[in-house]
């Protein structure tokens, strides 16, 4: 190999690594878009429930207690099932507060 095969090697470099970096970015996204995704989980602990509801723990369990909300018991804990997370009804928001303002 001579001086000039070298110096035309190091002048390709640059377009070498351009091409792996485009690669490895490829790489990276196609990896993104076929890693496996977790399943949302069908039972929720109260504390998993109170944070996704934004409510306290305190209501949460409350809730449960007066049986406005459904629950099972799993080895001695509370679960909630996720379905029965619902977004809030704009008409029961203005109804509950109206209420507190009494």
């Amino acid at each position: 190999m001579t001086f000039d095969d070298l110096a035309r090697l190091l002048g390709m470099l640059p377009a070498i690594l351009d091409r792996l970096d485009t690669q490895n970015a490829l790489l990276g996204r196609l990896a993104a878009a076929t890693a496996p995704t977790q399943p949302e989980p069908t039972l929720l602990s109260v504390r998993q429930y109170a944070a996704r509801a934004g409510l306290s723990a305190c209501t949460i369990r409350r809730r449960i207690s007066d049986g406005t909300l459904p629950h099972v018991r799993v080895a001695g804990s509370i679960r909630i099932p996720a379905a029965s997370l619902r977004p809030a009804d704009p008409a029961d928001v203005s109804r509950l507060a109206r209420e507190a303002r009494r």
